[in-house]
């Protein structure tokens, strides 16, 4: 019994020591750090790209420890879709989705929200072709591209046709059409097919085509809408067009054919007959139905721009325009070309100031030309008011060779047509197309012969003087949408009113070219000898300009 309570002694000291020394190696558990937590409130956010509208984002952030920075670096997955500001306002882009990232710049968290945008818009790009591909057609059979009066231009004034004349390969077309889009306009001069899409990411895939130098947008607006209007469908008029032959009794247009000695043709009986003229503008409401246009002779119209078909359906311009020429309601109204035919064709799209206006216009210009217009009014100009600023133009632009319509200008004068383009209304340098060196450039004055405050004017940047000549532009007398006559006053009339003379002048000598219509209306004006800004060469005289064509043709 004695050991046994020895030995029970003895196990109770070693069970005590080994707990003792058991708790003296035990440290406390120090407290854990809560985790730096950020977030993004809210964390999704729908955009729309057509609108002008953002969204604010703001971060959480949860458990920062005293002296950490709570500043953020905000960054965008991709910013083509959505791009985000430093004080975290993110703005869309471009249709798609995309992550906006917050990172706190100590490096212990970063946060994520997610960004869909959707788009309303559609958009145009022009694509720069390196060549226009193999053509199926041959220059040796022009007849399959080109109408007989446009071979006959070209016959009368020794002009070859080339390749320059051939369309676009087909090919070309249809690859472009295979990556998607609609193609709105295209020029087989200047290598160029513009082309209308929903998705502005497809600019990739067109810059990825072999044939494809470069791509440039120049349409950007609300997606037209599906139109329940049937397709237009164009059906000539025919007018009963010729004139009396006696002295005609211009009623309220007498200053508009007077100044320029206009009279002196038509009083020989050359009132535009024979002499098919375009008219480039942006657009001829009712001109149909309009009773002081029933006798005009149109052997077509159509519109270019891809929102609307219709070229009768919009804009009261082209209607002012083509008045000053067309009208033949003697002792009412006489335009200055009466009894020639007419092409109207819609480029302008009113609603926006976009470079696919230029497309249109050479698009146009093409069309009229293989149809085989003899003459072109514009009265359309373009300088630095496109919307996106890297398409403004600016004065060392203007050099007769680098716009796009300008150019376009320029091949339709190598194939004969003549030019006749409004200087424009902005008491500046002349826009394009009208400083191509072979588009003739009217100016505006007033009926007491002083030039218009707003005409612009100047030297090109090659030193080219424009306007070429001047007429009646302030307060000039033209037919309105409901058949009455009104002033107005812009360079937009003055260039059809010169343009009437004009073809009066071709029909009363056609062996002229082009380009010697051109010399001999400027050489006609009373500042020929000595031409000055803003006037250019003058008051053309169309007296004199017969006499001088006369001594051209004489030898011929």
């Amino acid at each position: 019994m004695k050991l046994h309570a020895h030995h029970l002694y003895l196990t109770s000291i070693v069970f005590c020591l080994f707990f003792s020394a058991c708790k003296k190696t035990e440290t406390p558990e120090a407290p854990e750090t809560p985790v730096t937590t950020i977030s993004i409130v809210p964390g999704e956010v729908k955009l729309a790209n057509d609108s002008f509208f953002g969204a604010r984002l703001e971060v959480k952030i949860q458990n920062l420890q005293p002296g950490e920075s709570s500043s953020v670096i905000w960054s965008s997955e991709n910013p083509r879709i959505a791009r985000v500001t430093e004080e975290g306002i993110v703005w869309p882009d471009a249709a798609g989705e995309t992550y906006v990232l917050a990172t706190m710049v100590n490096g212990k968290g970063v946060a994520k929200c997610k960004v869909v945008v959707t788009d309303g818009n559609d958009y145009k790009f022009r694509l720069v072709l390196k060549d226009k591909g193999q053509s199926n057609l041959s220059i040796s059979n022009p007849e399959s591209f080109l109408s007989p009066k446009a071979i006959e231009r070209r016959h009368k004034q020794n002009i070859p046709i080339d390749a320059s004349d051939l369309p676009i390969s087909p090919e070309y077309l249809k690859a472009i059409q295979q990556v998607g889009g609609t193609i709105v306009a295209k020029s087989k001069w200047l290598n160029t097919v513009s082309v209308n899409c929903t998705d502005e990411f497809l600019i990739d895939k067109y810059k990825a085509l072999p044939f494809v130098k470069d791509v440039i947008l120049v349409w950007e607006g609300k997606r037209k809408e599906i139109s329940t209007a049937p397709k237009y469908i164009d059906v000539p008029q025919i007018g009963a067009n010729h004139t009396p032959d006696v002295p005609l009794d211009y009623g309220t247009a007498f200053n508009n054919i007077n100044i320029n000695n206009g009279q002196a043709l038509h009083n020989k009986g050359f009132r535009g007959e024979g002499i098919d003229i375009a008219v480039i503008d942006a657009g001829f409401i009712n001109f149909k139905t309009n009773p002081a246009f029933k006798n005009v002779n149109v052997k077509g119209a159509k519109s270019f721009v891809y929102e609307n078909d219709n070229p009768y359906s919009k804009d009261n311009h082209g209607i002012w325009v083509t008045s000053c020429m067309a009208t033949n309601l003697p002792g009412t109204y006489v335009g200055t070309a009466p009894e020639a035919n007419y092409w109207l064709l819609r480029t302008e799209d009113e609603a926006t100031e976009y470079p696919i206006e230029e497309d249109y216009w050479v698009n146009a210009v093409e069309y009229a030309d293989s149809v085989g217009v003899n003459i072109i009014n514009s009265s359309l100009y373009y300088t630095a008011g496109y919307y996106f600023p890297y398409t403004k133009y600016k004065f060392e632009d203007m050099d007769g060779k680098t716009a796009l319509a300008t150019r376009g200008a320029n091949i339709a004068a190598s194939k004969g047509i003549l030019i006749v383009n409004c200087a424009g209304n902005e008491s500046s340098w002349v826009g394009t197309p009208a400083d191509s060196p072979h588009a003739l450039a009217i100016g505006a004055i007033y009926s007491n012969l002083a030039i218009s405050a707003f005409t612009s004017w100047g030297i090109t940047v090659d030193g080219r003087m424009k306007p070429d000549v001047v007429a009646l532009g302030g307060s000039a007398s033209v037919i309105n949408e409901s058949g009455n006559s009104e002033t107005r006053s812009g360079t937009s009339y003055a260039s059809p009113i010169m343009c009437g003379l004009a073809a009066c002048l071709w029909q009363a000598y056609p062996k002229l070219t082009n380009a010697e219509l051109i010399q001999v209306i400027r050489q006609s004006a009373d500042r020929a000898a000595k031409p000055e800004v803003p006037y250019g060469y003058g008051i053309a005289n169309m007296q004199k300009a017969m006499d001088l064509s006369k001594a051209i043709t004489a030898s011929r």
